[in-house]
Parts: structure tokens; C-alpha cells; sequence
């Protein structure tokens, strides 16, 4: 995704925000999202059972897609794997995705993982003998203007060349016919837009769950859920131990995919990752006759997914900030993403702001831990901006007004200045690996965790790592 897109991040002026006055303050404070503990809505996956093992190759920590895919990767190559999650697989942002699987114009350095990442979706189902959900439909972008026209253009040209993996680029621009079918009754005149061919569609309730039940059955993958990982130990400046609630795990290798709680788990371990939390809210409403199919991205806000039982998910895109103590910690750093974009971003002020300064940032490895507090936590959902996507919608493509909301939800995802994710070891720590900080998780993940797994073993990775090291923030 290029930076232009996510200028929705943060920046976090939140010294000037909340300097504002009351003009400023009274509308931050009335909108919605706050972070509270809450219910999975992914498929269940029943644990492993029993007590911890007393080692493992390498232990996990955290059962999303980034963790589930690292311990498939790993498995396969005959390590044993244990997973161990404060909750449940999937029951976070895994489970809450907006989950399109797509490279469409992607920056240098996402574009191999998420060209990647399409590829081994494309093979999901038949490689684990069960349906994900993943189905490849197609997505298309309409184009606003002729300076728009001429970036995609020149993106695919550039793409095209070579895209790696012995898969063509499969993005190309469509008009008239062709594009009036893709948008059947769309009330603007769209004349141009990208369309990616191979794009496709997880369902985040279904994808990463049988994906667990596959690592778990067919792999030997342990998955001990409601199981918070307090800390982890060293012995000779090397990995030793990963300290668990329920008992300590003997290992030389650990990954965290922690999401939105690896600065909290690092920061207790004296490493700060630079991430900030951004809040988004998604919905799924009934198909009905005569809407478009696939992926829909629309210039006036519209952006909608079919899911495989005929749903649509649909996400407003608009993003809440909500301000904390790391808003102005880490604020300077993200001050350049700042400054408007197709990614509105919004500023809460609110309960998150107090619990940020309570919330314990150290602990012992025999304490309670927030992880422990917050079994499954994800923001709540804005409906003000769920109406407005639904409305537009409505507006665009006039079926949609006897298409009823089915259910909504809140999400978080936590994601760094330069918007790349982190997959890399930890300098402080050999033998530790981070691979977390996406926006893009559920495209990015089977690449990201397939990378994790090499540099586990100490292999060269089939995408160059360097751009996700942690060395990058000095």
C-alpha cells in the first residue's frame, strides 16, 4: 500500500488536539470506540487439552493468523510448535478482519508479500482438505481521475515486469462493458478502474480457525488457549524458558505475534516496538439480487466484500485514534503520516486515555498480567460510520436498500510510522521473533509467517526480510 494510503496513521498531535478546546474536545469525546473486553465472534477451535508440555522447539505467542501461519511453516519442516494465546484462536483481530486478499497498488516492499500471500491462498483449501472460506472473485477499483489513472497505470507497468513466484500480474485496467457488468446499477458514471483478476476473500470468522484445526490435527501444532504468556526467561544471554499462567514451556525459540499487545509484552522486557493502536468498525449485511460480486472499492467511500455464504462485509475505512499515553510518546514519530489521504482518521478522547496510565507496563513473571485481564479485547464498533457506508451504499447501488445488517463489530490493529510490518529477531534477545504490526494481516500472513519460519531456522527467507528488520528504528 503506498504511503499516500495511509496517511490515515497517526501523527498523533494530540497535545494540539486536546489544547483545542471545548470545540474540539466535546466531539472527540461523543464518538465512539473504546477498547473493552469482549466475545470472539471466529469459529471455535477447542484447545489442546492436558497440561503444558515441558519443552518445545519454539513456542508462539498469540493465535491470529501471523501465529497460526508461523506454526504451520515450522511444523512442516518437523519442529514441534506450542501456541499459546491469552484467549482464543482468532478471537481478536483474526477473527475481524476486513480480510481482501489483494496486492493492488501496494509499495515496493508490501507488494512481494501480499503477491505471495495470494499465491498460497490460491492453494489453501486443497493443501489443508478444507474449506477456509477463500474464494478468488476479483476486485474492482474504480478510478476518480486522470492523475489516479496514469499511477495505476504505472504501477502495473512496473509490476508486470517481474512479479516473482512464478505468478503473473493479473491487474489490468477495464472500461465500458466490462466495467459497467462488474458495477451492475451503479448510480455514478464510472468510466475507468483497476481490476485484479486473482484477488480474493477469507472470511475472518472462518479462515484462520481451520486453519488452526489443520495445524493442530494433521501437523501436531499444540494450542493452548486462555493461556497468557507472562514473560520470558534467559539462561547465558540465550532463550531458556517462556513463562506461561499456567506453567513454564523449555525453549530456545520464540515468536510473538502478540497484534496489538506486543509493545505492552516488549515494553516489559526493556525493548520498545514503536506501533501505535487504530481502531476500525466493520459490518456484515445480506446479499441480495442484482448487487455487484467480488470486491468493490469506490472513490466516494464504498467499500464492500462478498463473504462465501453470500454476505457482504463492509468497511467504512474511516479510522479512530484513540488518544493514550503512547499517543504522546510516540506522536513525533508518526507526525509525517498526518494530512488527509482516502483514509480519514479521527480522534477519540475517552476511557482508553486513563486506563493507558493504569494499566501496569511491568510485571514479574508470578504476576498477573494484563494479558490475563483482557482475555479477548477489541474496540467497540462505531455505528455512526457504519450507517454512513451502509447509506452510501444504498445510494450507489439502490438494491441494496432491502439488504439488512446481519451484525457489527469493533477492531484494532496496531501498525508502525513507515507502515511496514515487523517479521525480524530481536537484537536484544536472540531467539526471540517478532512478526506482527500489519494492516494487512490476513494478505500479508501466510507470507509473513512463512518468513518468520526461515529466519527461526536460520535460513535465507524467500522474500528479502530487511525492510521488516527492527533495526530499521536504530
Amino acid at each position: 500500500m503506498k504511503i499516500s494510503r495511509r496517511n490515515f496513521l497517526l501523527g498523533l498531535g494530540a497535545t494540539g488536539v486536546v489544547a483545542g478546546g471545548a470545540s474540539v474536545l466535546v466531539p472527540m469525546m461523543q464518538r465512539e470506540g473504546t477498547l473493552v473486553n469482549t466475545k470472539s465472534r471466529a469459529l471455535h477451535v477447542e484447545g489442546t487439552t492436558g497440561p503444558l508440555p515441558k519443552e518445545s522447539d519454539v513456542v508462539i505467542i498469540g493465535a491470529g493468523i501471523q501465529g497460526i501461519m508461523t506454526a504451520i511453516n515450522l511444523a512442516e519442516r518437523g519442529l514441534s510448535v506450542t501456541i499459546c494465546d491469552k484467549g482464543e484462536v482468532a478471537g481478536e483481530m483474526s477473527g475481524r478482519a476486513y480480510s481482501q486478499i489483494i496486492s493492488y497498488k501496494t509499495d515496493e516492499h508490501i507488494f512481494p508479500l501480499h503477491h505471495y500471500g495470494k499465491k498460497i491462498w490460491r492453494g489453501m483449501n486443497e493443501k489443508i482438505g478444507a474449506d477456509t472460506s477463500y474464494r478468488t472473485h476479483g476486485r474492482v477499483e474504480a478510478i476518480a481521475n486522470e492523475q489516479e489513472l496514469a499511477v495505476v497505470e504505472e504501477w502495473i507497468k512496473l509490476n508486470s515486469t517481474n512479479p516473482g513466484f512464478d505468478t503473473p500480474l493479473k491487474t489490468r485496467i477495464i472500461k465500458g462493458e466490462e466495467l459497467a457488468a462488474r458495477l451492475p446499477n451503479a448510480q455514478s458514471k464510472w468510466t475507468v478502474a483497476g481490476f485484479e483478476e486473482d484477488a480474493g476473500s477469507v472470511d475472518p470468522e472462518t479462515g484462520v480457525p481451520m486453519l488452526a484445526r489443520y495445524a493442530m490435527q494433521q501437523l501436531g501444532v499444540k494450542i493452548f488457549t486462555n493461556c497468557a504468556v507472562r514473560g520470558i526467561e534467559t539462561a547465558g544471554g540465550k532463550i531458556s524458558d517462556v513463562v506461561t499462567e499456567k506453567g513454564a514451556i523449555k525453549t530456545s525459540s520464540v515468536v510473538l505475534a502478540g497484534g496489538i499487545w506486543t509493545r505492552l509484552f516488549m515494553g516489559n522486557m526493556g525493548v520498545d516496538i514503536p506501533t501505535l493502536n487504530i481502531y476500525l468498525s466493520q459490518q456484515r449485511v445480506t446479499g441480495v439480487p442484482g448487487v455487484p460480486k467480488g470486491n468493490v472499492h469506490l472513490p466516494n467511500g464504498i467499500h464492500f466484500r462478498e463473504q462465501a455464504d453470500g454476505t457482504y462485509a463492509v468497511a467504512p475505512r474511516i479510522f479512530t485514534s484513540s488518544v493514550i499515553k503512547d499517543s504522546f510518546i510516540l506522536g513525533p514519530s508518526f507526525m509525517h503520516l498526518l494530512g488527509g489521504g482516502d483514509l480519514p482518521l479521527e480522534f477519540k478522547l475517552g476511557p482508553d486515555l486513563w486506563n493507558s496510565f493504569t494499566t501496569p507496563t511491568s510485571w514479574r513473571n508470578d504476576e498477573v498480567t494484563p494479558f490475563e485481564e483482557y482475555r479477548v479485547a477489541m474496540a467497540t464498533p462505531n455505528n455512526e460510520h457504519l450507517d454512513l457506508v451502509f447509506n452510501r451504499m444504498k445510494a450507489e447501488f439502490p438494491a441494496f436498500k432491502d439488504s439488512k445488517v446481519v451484525e457489527r463489530w469493533g477492531a484494532a490493529i496496531n501498525l508502525t510510522a513507515d507502515h511496514l510490518p515487523i517479521i525480524s529477531e530481536v537484537p536484544q534477545y536472540p531467539g526471540l521473533f517478532i512478526n506482527t504490526a500489519t494492516g494487512w494481516g490476513m494478505t500479508e500472513g501466510p507470507a509473513s509467517g512463512e518468513i518468520t519460519a526461515d529466519l527461526v531456522m536460520g535460513k535465507t527467507p524467500i522474500i528479502d526480510a530487511t525492510p521488516y528488520s527492527m533495526k530499521r528504528f536504530g
